[in-house]
């Protein structure tokens, strides 16, 4: 491998490389982002208890108040003044107590009973404190104390029993979200580190297999540079490149070789007959067939379509014409079978030898020549070999 290939190779094994490192940088700070982000909402669910709880706590301070307004007008046996705004504090108190309604309601998350249970209670002590207020207004003071005494703080009990129930039960989830979600942070803050380094071996490791990969496929396309993709012979630019080198080589050491031009007859007919597929398989097997008849040192490529060269080193015309025909032969006694139909094919070659050339001859009248030598081979009726005349 040449050193500018080699350069080549280092640098997509350096990229590889850093593509890996960059790729495990760059999962780890994902990674722990969406962990800060995960423990951010867990956080925000977790606060719906504490949010119950400050809730419960404020309602029932609020009960407190109303109860300590009513207590005060009636014990002061307070004017139509003292009433109002009395009055004014206490749905002043009443409002905000709806309010922690609503967020006990929304944010409570054991038994939605108990929430409607309080309800009931809560509308029950508001038509108390009702009936109070009218007797206030009514200046009848015994009768609202009494009320207060009596109905007033019955409804109350039940309403702080079940006000006590919910603040207890939040405060029993608020502590264990706390703690479930210490665990819960440490346990992913371990595994995120476990995982990020598993990734980091597993990202080097990738990266290096794709490197060895990148390497292996640039070897393998440095093969089909020079390799026909569907018979695997050599390529018109390969074949042709060969020639050339022989060619200077006969004329620089005196040396003969053969070259022959090959055209698959009828090749058109087969491909409308039998399709395209059958076709492939027919220059397949002739590939096949030459490689099989050849020697190891004869090359053979594909110059285009059915059309292919055989290059036969240190060989004579003589030699060369009796192993041509010796391929020949093969062909035509042979049937190739494609899903069970039977495909017979021939073909016909165009010989030339470099005693033929002149000494200014060089390969482009060595083609012309078996080219000519092949068009004639066909005009006197295809499957045979012919010859080139000087």
């Amino acid at each position: 491998m040449n050193r500018p290939r080699k350069r080549a190779v280092l640098y997509i094994l350096i990229a590889g490389f850093l593509i890996a490192f960059v790729g495990a940088l760059l999962f780890i700070w994902i990674y722990f982002s969406s962990m800060r982000e995960m423990h951010q909402t867990t956080r925000k669910l977790y606060e719906y208890p504490f949010a119950v709880a400050n809730a419960a706590l404020a309602l029932e301070a609020d009960l407190y108040q109303i109860r300590s307004h009513l207590l005060y007008v009636t014990l002061i046996q307070a004017d139509r003044q003292q009433l109002a705004n009395a009055e004014a504090l206490i749905n002043a108190c009443e409002q905000r107590a709806q309010q922690k309604i609503a967020t006990i309601t929304r944010s409570y998350s054991h038994d939605p009973q108990q929430v409607m249970q309080l309800k009931q209670q809560l509308a029950l002590l508001g038509n108390v404190r009702e009936q109070v207020l009218q007797k206030l207004s009514a200046a009848r003071y015994a009768e609202a104390n009494q009320l207060i005494e009596t109905e007033w703080t019955a409804r109350f009990a039940k309403v702080a029993g079940l006000n006590e129930i919910i603040l207890k039960h939040a405060h029993q989830r608020a502590i264990e979200y706390v703690n479930e979600s210490q665990q819960r942070l440490e346990q992913h803050t371990k595994r995120g580190l476990s995982y990020a380094a598993l990734l980091l071996s597993l990202f080097v490791g990738v990266g290096a297999f794709v490197a060895w990969r990148i390497y292996q496929l640039h070897i393998e396309a440095d093969k089909f540079a020079f390799t026909d993709f569907l018979t695997g012979i050599a390529n018109r630019r390969h074949f042709i490149h060969e020639l050339e080198s022989e060619i200077r080589r006969s004329q620089r050491y005196e040396l003969p070789f053969s070259f022959a031009m090959v055209d698959i007859d009828h090749f058109k007919k087969i491909n409308d007959q039998h399709g395209h597929h059958a076709g492939d398989l027919v220059l397949q097997n002739f590939c096949l067939r030459c490689v099989n008849a050849l020697r190891t040192s004869d090359i053979v490529g594909r110059l285009g379509g059915e059309e292919f060269g055989i290059l036969m080193p240190m060989t004579d015309l003589h030699e060369a014409a009796r192993v041509i025909e010796r391929l020949r032969a093969e062909i035509d006694h042979s049937v190739m079978t494609d899903q069970g139909e039977k495909i017979h094919y021939t073909a016909s070659f165009g010989l030339v030898s470099t005693s033929q050339l002149g000494e200014q001859q060089g390969m482009a009248h060595l083609m012309k020549m078996a080219d000519a030598a092949l068009y004639t081979a066909k005009q006197q009726g295809r499957n045979r070999v012919f010859i080139a005349h000087p």
